[in-house]
């Protein structure tokens, strides 16, 4: 598994591991190098690959560095398990862009309108060149907005919740309270990435929880969590190329699998909630 060092890579790990699976992690922290080092595959190995640059703002400053770890890192992957006969499941993302209608299908126009959804759509074509091309076994799931314990500040969810909880801060500060998305919980995430494994060539899914937030509809689950409230300071600004509204159509993972989400967004930060230190 490749990208464990993440908060839904750690979770995934744990699941993998209690339900009694062989994981080798790979990643930052036990220091493997995407773009150097030879991915340790097996024949008859399932590969998670979730190791990525993140963060839509950060691209925007590096595309060049996004591109070269998130389509280049994963053309390597695939080729490590084209060599060995091991399978993958790629974890991709949101590629949609603007939505033209609700809710988002797989058959939805493509539209990466930033460098992070770029090098994520570039990589998923590899996915599907390489499983059509040398009959490999790999699936592409498409999260949504995950969330969870763990996740970095620099992500909507954590970020209101770690204000919310800094007994040092008088107010909660934000950009903008409209756009809206569809927020995944973390285990919900593992337990889909866990039943889209493909047995047959390449599949590709939407993961999602099929309902869409608003920023102020997660600020008022956090305060209901958290059983308090502070002042919230919203400057109204938009980020560039910004995306009014998101809602995932999963039907397809669903009739293919049985998954479906089990967390509410509220369920969901209450669960994270549980899990953050105070």
């Amino acid at each position: 598994m490749t990208g464990s060092g993440g908060f839904l890579g750690r979770r995934l790990v744990a699941r993998l591991r209690a339900n009694g699976w062989d994981v080798v992690e790979l990643g930052r922290a036990n220091g493997f190098d995407l773009l150097s080092d030879e991915l340790p595959a097996r024949a008859g190995d399932l590969v998670f690959h979730l190791a990525a640059e993140t963060g839509v703002p950060d691209s925007w400053d590096n595309p060049a560095r996004f591109h070269l770890v998130n389509t280049h890192g994963t053309v390597r992957v695939l080729d490590a398990c084209r060599r060995a006969g091991a399978s993958l499941v790629f974890v991709g993302a949101y590629i949609y862009g603007v939505p033209v209608q609700l809710p988002i299908s797989e058959a939805h126009p493509l539209d990466p309108n930033n460098p992070y959804a770029f090098s994520k759509w570039m990589a998923e074509q590899a996915c599907e060149w390489f499983a059509r091309q040398y009959s490999m076994n790999v699936t592409a799931v498409r999260l949504f907005n995950v969330y969870g314990a763990g996740q970095s500040d620099r992500f909507i969810v954590p970020r209101i919740l770690t204000q919310a909880l800094d007994a040092s801060a008088p107010d909660i500060r934000l950009l903008d309270l409209e756009p809206r998305r569809d927020y995944l919980y973390v285990d919900d995430a593992v337990d889909a990435l866990l039943a889209s494994e493909s047995s047959g060539g390449y599949r590709l899914y939407n993961v999602g929880s099929g309902s869409s937030h608003s920023v102020q509809d997660v600020v008022d689950a956090v305060f209901a969590a958290v059983g308090s409230s502070k002042p919230v300071v919203a400057t109204g600004e938009k980020r560039r190329n910004e995306i009014p509204d998101v809602r995932a159509d999963c039907s397809r993972l669903h009739a293919d699998s049985g998954w479906s989400p089990r967390f509410s967004l509220e369920a969901g930060i209450r669960a994270m909630v549980q899990e953050s230190p105070r």
